[in-house]
């Protein structure tokens, strides 16, 4: 039988597991550069890459990038983008990292900055573009006045902090606004490198990163190219959209079939990995705080509470369910995905876990909680007698009928309505008949029966 020791088991192998994360969460650092330091490198430049969706993985990893930057001395921080966009507050959230950053910073497009990637390069002293590569193409989804007005204005806003142009930068953002000879109405506006370079909005065009380096006006340079950390890596594994489905089904399969399946081993022990790791990751790529782990946690015990504590189902076991569908729903990045994943999540678990109980049986707790086998005739079982086959039969009365009261029928109590009026108690009585539930007697007259 499972005991509640086990769940706290469970819960407790989980506040172990993410404990630690409380501690890897890389601090920023305003203290400023270490001139000593920049002295005695050689035009120490940070390469940044920014490859891939735009989204809070990237955002983190930058933070991390520039903190490392400036405590290394840095004299120059070159990023480099190449994304097709991805989560506008992302996008905003690296544009105000660079925008506010003592350092220079210098955006190196290689091959495309489009949508949230504009808008970052947007954000750098001064931007340079390999041959063949593109910037612009931002548009919002859902295409809402409300979106494409706020985008808008906040590339026009960074533009204009860079000396650029505004009306260019809005252009890749409104469809609707026309610059001649630049931009058609009904056409949201992308520049190639050429295009950028001749209408002045971009500093220049280059072959490479040798030749970048040379145009900004450094002979000799040390190039520190920044690179993702291996836990880094493996939360932008998780945090892929297919795989936290896997690890959040495992996760759940393994708990749910832990309290049915007996025995504590491989069930419980993958869902506490699956767990762990699904939250490890997106943690780590800065998608949510501790406080949704809590809240997921927050919702197990209550869970528990209600199955091993408190009786029944209630107001305990229906806070649980909401705590843990509430952390799973704010972590992702928009409800889209998260009602997507999360469908996908009850679908696999409700499946396996059904698989499971097939294969491996059921435990003594499951087994006290479910009805074991069917009530059949086979096995003995008898339904109620139909109320219609009292009809003819005779007993006495328990209670006074006036008219309704309880009467004695062949041993049994029934409820029973008397047809003529006032029955005195011990009085015999017969079953006239029966409508619906009402069973309808009258006395019986002793003297002439």
């Amino acid at each position: 039988m499972i005991k509640a020791d086990k769940i706290l088991i469970i819960i407790l192998s989980l506040l172990l597991f993410f404990l630690p994360l409380a501690f890897t969460a890389p601090a920023v650092s305003s203290a400023p550069p270490n001139r000593a330091a920049v002295q005695e490198l050689n035009a120490a430049v940070h390469l940044i890459p920014l490859h891939g969706n735009v989204d809070p993985g990237m955002a983190t990893f930058l933070t991390r990038a520039l903190n490392d930057a400036r405590e290394g001395g840095a004299e120059l921080v070159i990023v480099e983008i190449d994304t097709f966009g991805g989560l506008v507050d992302s996008g905003i959230k690296i544009r105000d990292l660079l925008v506010n950053y003592e350092l220079p910073v210098v955006a190196f497009i290689n091959h495309r900055a489009w949508s949230a990637g504009a808008l970052i390069a947007l954000g750098a002293d001064e931007i340079y573009m390999i041959e063949g590569s593109s910037i612009g193409a931002a548009e919002t989804r859902p295409l809402e006045e409300k979106l494409i007005s706020a985008l808008r204005s906040e590339f026009a806003a960074t533009a204009e902090r860079r000396g650029r142009d505004p009306d260019i930068a809005r252009a890749m953002v409104d469809a609707d606004i026309e610059i001649e000879g630049v931009s058609e109405r009904g056409k949201l506006l992308s520049l190639s490198a050429g295009e950028a370079d001749d209408l002045g909005f971009i500093e220049g065009r280059v072959t490479g990163l040798t030749e970048l380096i040379e145009q900004i006006g450094y002979t000799r340079a040390d190039i520190f190219q920044v690179e993702r950390t291996s836990l880094e890596r493996v939360a932008g594994v998780i945090t892929n959209p297919y795989v936290s489905i896997i690890l959040l089904s495992i996760g759940i399969i393994g708990l749910v079939g832990e309290a049915m399946v007996p025995g504590f081993g491989v069930s419980g022990t993958a869902g506490v990995l699956g767990l762990g790791l699904f939250f490890t990751g997106y943690l780590v790529e800065g998608y949510a705080g501790l406080g949704m782990v809590v809240l997921f946690l927050a919702g197990l015990v209550l869970i528990a509470i209600e199955l091993f504590i408190i009786p029944g189902f209630g107001i305990t076991g229906i806070g649980g369910i909401a705590a843990i569908v509430a952390s799973l729903f704010f972590i992702f990045p928009d409800s889209q995905t998260a009602f997507r994943i999360i469908a996908a999540v009850l679908a696999i678990s409700v499946a396996g876990t059904v698989i499971l109980i097939k294969i491996f049986g059921t435990s003594k707790f499951w087994s006290k909680i479910s009805l074991k086998q069917s009530e059949t005739v086979e096995e003995g079982y008898v339904s109620s007698r139909s109320e219609r086959d009292l009809t003819g039969l005779e007993g006495r009365a328990i209670t006074p009928l006036r008219p309704a009261g309880t009467a004695e029928i062949e041993g049994e109590r029934i409820d029973v309505v008397s047809e003529g009026g006032f029955v005195d108690r011990n009085a015999p009585l017969k079953v006239i008949r029966v409508e619906g539930s009402r069973v309808i007697v009258k006395e019986i007259d002793s003297e002439n029966p």
